[in-house]
């Protein structure tokens, strides 16, 4: 089972640990037959949708 987009945001709204921490970030390549290829970028608090870079391609459906 893997880990919902819900999930994702309530991580990523996560106070950071202290004054030196930047908080929850990481980076998902998700894959849609509709949508196609996207980055969820988790950062500044939240998801960030930004299109799949071509160079990323390889892991879209077929």
């Amino acid at each position: 089972m893997g880990v919902s987009r819900d999930q994702l945001t309530e991580m990523a709204a996560l106070p950071p640990s202290d004054e030196d921490d930047s908080g929850v970030q990481g980076l998902f390549m998700v894959t849609h037959e509709l949508d196609g290829l996207v980055e969820w970028q988790i950062r500044d608090g939240g998801i960030h949708d930004v299109p799949g870079d071509e160079r990323h391609q390889y892991l879209g459906p077929t």
